[in-house]
C-alpha cells in the first residue's frame, strides 16, 4: 500500500512537471511571436520618407530582436531600393526588365531586424553591379519590387528604362548608302508587326536576309570555290559612333548579372544589325580579288565570365570565289 501511494506520487509530479514544462514552451514561443510586427497597412503612412529615414537608423541600431513577416520584410527591402536608386522624373520611350537574385536568412518563417539589415547591404551590392552592366543610352532603374520565400530565396525584379532613337544608330552606315535606304531593307525583309527575340526569330531572320541580300552569280557562273571564313562578335568589332551594346559592339551583345535575360529586337535593332553585320562581311573581304560573301550564320551565344553573364550574336560568313567548269565561256579562272 505505501509503494501504491508512492508511485502514486512519483506520476503526479511527472504530470506536474510536464505540464509546467510545456506551458513554458508556449510562454517562450509567445514571446517569440510578440515580437514580430504584426503586418500593417504600409498605405496609411503618411510620412513615408520620415519613416524610412527613422528605420534605417533602426536597423543600424539593431538593438531588438523585432522580426517581420516574409512580405513586409519584401517591402520595406523593396522601398529601401527605390528610395536609394530609382528616378522617375526621366524621358524614355523604351523598359526592360531584369531579376536578380540573393538568399536571405529567414528564422523560423520571420527575418528578425539584424538579417533584414544585412539583407539590404546585399541587395544594395546586387544592385550596384547590375547597373554598371548598363548598356542602353540613358538607363535608368525606374521601379523595383522584392519578394522572399519560405526558404530564404529573395528575387529582386528591377524595371530599367531607356531612350531608343534612330538617330542613335544613323550616326552612320556601314553597308547602306544612307539612313533611307537601311530603313527600305527592313521593309524589304522583316515585319514591324513581328516579335524578334533576340535568340531565335531575331537571328533566324538575320541570318534569311543576309543571305538574300546579294546574289553574285552571272550567265558564265557555275559554282563557288570555298577560299576563306570568318567569324565576328563583340570581342572583335567596335562602333565608334555607339551602337548602344555592349562595349559598342557592331554584332549584338548584352551583359547582365541577371540569369534570366529577355530582350526582344525593335525595328532599331533590326535595321542596325542587318547594316552592321552586312558592312562587317564586306569589309573584311574587301581586300581580297575576286573573293565575296557566299554563306552568312548568325548563331546565338552566352557565358558566364567574372559573375557576369553575356548573350550575344556570333557571325560566321564563309568566303568563296566564282568559277565556271567549261574552260570555253568567259570568266574561267
Amino acid at each position: 500500500m505505501k509503494n501504491s501511494k508512492r508511485f502514486l506520487a512519483i506520476i503526479i509530479l511527472a504530470i506536474v512537471a510536464f505540464v509546467s514544462c510545456k506551458k513554458d514552451n508556449e510562454n517562450i514561443l509567445n514571446a517569440k511571436d510578440n515580437n514580430v510586427q504584426q503586418s500593417f497597412d504600409y498605405r496609411q503612412i503618411e510620412d513615408k520618407i520620415t519613416y524610412f529615414k527613422d528605420f534605417r537608423q533602426k536597423m543600424a541600431d539593431s538593438k531588438t530582436d523585432e522580426a517581420f513577416n516574409l512580405e513586409d520584410a519584401a517591402w520595406h527591402l523593396a522601398c529601401l531600393a527605390n528610395l536609394d536608386f530609382c528616378k522617375v522624373n526621366v524621358e524614355y520611350n523604351e523598359v526592360q526588365f531584369d531579376t536578380v537574385e540573393m538568399q536571405v536568412n529567414v528564422t523560423d518563417g520571420v527575418v528578425l531586424l539584424s538579417d533584414l539589415g544585412l539583407a539590404y547591404e546585399q541587395m544594395h551590392d546586387q544592385i550596384q553591379q547590375f547597373k554598371k552592366g548598363f548598356t542602353h543610352n540613358d538607363q535608368n532603374l525606374y521601379f523595383i519590387t522584392a519578394s522572399i520565400s519560405a526558404d530564404g530565396n529573395a528575387k529582386i525584379a528591377l524595371m530599367s528604362t531607356y531612350t531608343s532613337n534612330s538617330k542613335y544608330y544613323w550616326d552612320h552606315t556601314w553597308y547602306y548608302d544612307d539612313e533611307w535606304d537601311a530603313i527600305n531593307a527592313f521593309y524589304e525583309y522583316f515585319s514591324e508587326d513581328s516579335i524578334y527575340p533576340w535568340n531565335t526569330k531575331a537571328a533566324t531572320e538575320l541570318q534569311r536576309a543576309l543571305n538574300l541580300v546579294e546574289h553574285h552569280g552571272n550567265n558564265y557562273s557555275t559554282c563557288y570555290l570555298p577560299t576563306r571564313e570568318q567569324s565576328f562578335d563583340y570581342n572583335n568589332t567596335y562602333d565608334p559612333y555607339q551602337s548602344g551594346y555592349y562595349g559598342n559592339s557592331r554584332i549584338f551583345a548584352k551583359r547582365t548579372i541577371s540569369n534570366r535575360f529577355v530582350y526582344n529586337f525593335n525595328i532599331d535593332d533590326m535595321i542596325y544589325c542587318l547594316d552592321s553585320y552586312l558592312g562587317e562581311g564586306y569589309d573584311f573581304i574587301s581586300s581580297y580579288t575576286n573573293e565575296c560573301p557566299i554563306c552568312w550564320t548568325v548563331t546565338p551565344k552566352e557565358k558566364h565570365f567574372n559573375n557576369a553573364n553575356y548573350y550575344y550574336h556570333q557571325l560566321h560568313v564563309d568566303y568563296g570565289q566564282l568559277v565556271s567548269n567549261n574552260p570555253s565561256e568567259p570568266g574561267q579562272d
